[in-house]
């Protein structure tokens, strides 16, 4: 079985506002401080107890999942823990020594075995002073300088958290929230602002200092059920070295909007304004704006937006004004969709066809095609997704809508074809191979018709994997070939590449390189004299998974100087992977590039499915370059006791 597409998971989580007293927090340290064996050990009712000193959503197990779980030691080269797990091996908790002292500094919480909020004491006094949201809860790295379990600024902090809290600090009308946020002079200054501009800035630096607390009063909009949703933004900016008061690059948002909800009450606004990025820190200028009953706010300082001297504004401009209500509808329902349910997909999509719909008509001619073109994608990833009911008919629709030389018309013909087959494949009792009979010959139909198309390489490529992987491996050769030679500079081309020296590449010597999760460089050739296994994998790969766990029984039964393992990890996330390799090691290198299945480490051999796994005898010439995980033992027997 191989992983073609990426899965995700929907967990189970629980958000702690209840922080522990520094007393409780150091006795907790006292129960775990001494790592070594011979100490006595805590119970996991103690270990599951101890809480984040900050506000995160992590997993707590019910009492049955509790008394399940395990409590032991682990000990690696970096740190010793302990480690608490559940039943089926997935971490809950880690506490870790990692200065060899003996006493635990780093205080660790997970959700679905991914590690999500670290307590860090950077000073080995048993005392928390850092907090670090990791994985799915943010970047946010902040500082307790006095230990007193409140943050007193920030080392990282991304733009949509700073949005964030800044809408915490408002509803809880905690001041000292708001005004962590805001940058110093010298931070002003080390970003690149300078004379006038500088002092400019730090005017309402000070100005926002000022009134904040008074603004948080009086509010009556944000009460204690709101929460932060999404930031509304366009791209991040650039004022360049040289322009007026500036010394250096300076990265800045504009109209920067914070997006609220109120437990299915409605949504509304907070108008943060600029953002500057300060080191890794995003920032707030200005006080923050909340709009009024006519959903009016005052105008903001700027970096991006200079006043316009012109008695007249181009036509383009005014028609850019008149998409500018569509985008913030755009922003919100892309908001909504992410947390949504099928229902409610269904529901949104549709309102997202229509407004986008309304956009292309509003388009200047210059961007028609760029919005007709997005409306297109969306109304194929909802037919695909079986989200839109009539997807298909609203695509063929739009399809007739243009003229026969419109350029448009390939792009859609192939969205057409892949949406088609995607929704063919939903209902249970579909015929897998008529399904994929009509896919492929609509496939090579476009490719006849539009051989000049962007996407004509691409469907190519779909038509050469269908046939290696039904044992056509002639053809699939042929076909790649003619990828890369027809269309060299597309990005099926250089997959095509790779399967194709992949598919010729048993009997020929292999030699992979790169940099491992832990930044070392690594060879296939430095194993020379034992067999090599090159697994090629990714966290949300399950059958992926299934062979690591037969891998790991053979390297055991083997000997590592007897066979060498590679991981080849996939991911284009490289936090995730840390930490699914941290929560599940592996005894063998992991090579990884953050590009994924669309980078060198994947095209180099045209890896297009996952697991895909080669075989390299002692001499590293391929023997195996599709071997299965029921033929593992076999090959292996036969490379290793030749």
């Amino acid at each position: 079985m191989s992983c073609p597409a990426l899965r995700r998971v929907s967990l189970r989580r629980v958000s702690t506002r209840s922080l522990p007293k520094p007393c409780q927090l150091v006795t907790a340290v006292a129960a775990l401080t001494t790592l070594s064996a011979s100490a006595a050990q805590p119970t996991v009712e103690y270990a599951l107890g101890l809480k984040p000193r900050q506000q995160v959503e992590y997993d707590i197990p019910d009492s049955g999942a509790a008394a399940a779980a395990t409590l032991s030691m682990e000990k690696t080269a970096a740190m010793t823990s302990w480690v608490v797990r559940g039943a089926d091996g997935t971490l809950l908790r880690r506490f870790a020594d990692t200065n060899n002292d003996r006493v635990v500094d780093h205080w660790s919480y997970y959700r679905n075995g991914m590690e999500v909020y670290r307590d860090i004491d950077s000073d080995y006094n048993a005392k928390p002073d850092q907090a670090r949201w990791l994985g799915a809860a943010g970047s946010r790295w902040g500082i307790d300088a006095n230990e007193d379990d409140r943050l007193d600024s920030w080392k990282v902090l991304s733009a949509e958290e700073a949005t964030a809290e800044i809408v915490a600090a408002l509803r809880d009308r905690d001041a000292e929230r708001f005004l962590r946020l805001l940058p110093s002079a010298d931070d002003l200054s080390a970003a690149g602002f300078d004379g006038s501009l500088l002092q400019q800035i730090v005017g309402r630096v000070q100005a926002a200092k000022r009134d904040f607390a008074a603004l948080a009063q009086r509010q009556q909009s944000l009460t204690p059920q709101v929460n932060w949703t999404a930031m509304l933004a366009g791209l991040p900016g650039v004022v360049p070295q040289g322009s007026d008061g500036v010394t250096r690059d300076v990265i800045a948002y504009d109209n920067v909007v914070a997006l609220t909800e109120s437990g299915g009450q409605g949504g509304g606004q907070v108008f943060v304004g600029s953002l500057i990025r300060c080191g890794q820190v995003w920032r707030p200028i200005d006080l923050p704006q909340l709009p009024d009953s006519g959903g009016v706010v005052t105008e903001a300082f700027a970096l991006f937006s200079p006043r316009s001297s012109a008695a007249t504004v181009p036509s383009a401009v005014v028609a850019n004004e008149k998409l500018k209500p569509m985008m913030d509808q755009l922003r919100v329902l892309e908001s909504k969709l992410e947390t949504a349910n099928a229902s409610e997909r269904s529901q949104l999509v549709g309102q997202q066809v229509a407004v986008l719909e309304e956009v292309v008509e509003a388009a200047v001619p210059e961007e028609r095609e760029f919005w007709l073109r997005q409306l297109a994608e969306t109304l194929a990833a909802a037919a695909q997704e079986g989200t839109l009911s009539d997807g298909i008919e609203q695509l063929e629709r739009l399809a007739a809508s243009l003229p026969e030389d419109d350029p448009l018309k390939a792009f859609l013909a192939f969205r057409l074809a892949s949406a088609r087959y995607a929704s063919r494949m939903l209902p249970p009792e579909a015929d897998v191979e008529e399904v994929q009979a009509a896919w492929l010959a609509e496939l090579a139909e476009f490719v006849e018709d539009y051989p000049e198309a962007e996407d004509a390489a691409e469907a190519m490529l779909q038509i050469s994997i269908a046939d290696e992987f039904s044992g056509r491996e002639t053809e699939a050769l042929q076909r790649y070939q003619a990828i890369a030679q027809r269309y060299p500079d597309s990005p099926s081309a250089a997959k095509a590449r790779g399967a194709a020296r992949r598919l010729q590449s048993v009997g020929q010597p292999l030699d992979l390189t790169g940099t491992t999760v832990d930044g070392k460089q690594l060879s296939l050739s430095q194993f020379k004299g034992v067999p090599v296994l090159v697994h090629y994998w990714a966290t949300w790969c399950e059958p992926c998974k299934v062979d690591m766990a037969r891998i790991r029984e053979l390297q055991e039964r083997y000997g590592r100087q007897k066979l060498a393992v590679v991981g080849i990890a996939l991911d284009g996330d490289t936090g995730a992977l840390q930490q699914f390799l941290a929560a599940r090691p592996l005894p063998w290198p992991q090579l990884h590039e953050s590009e994924g299945l669309d980078g060198r480490l994947a095209e180099e051999l045209g890896v297009l499915t996952l697991p895909t796994m080669l075989l390299l005898d002692k001499d590293g010439v391929v023997v195996d370059r599709n071997l299965m995980v029921t033929d593992l033992e076999k090959r292996l027997d036969e490379q290793i006791n030749r």
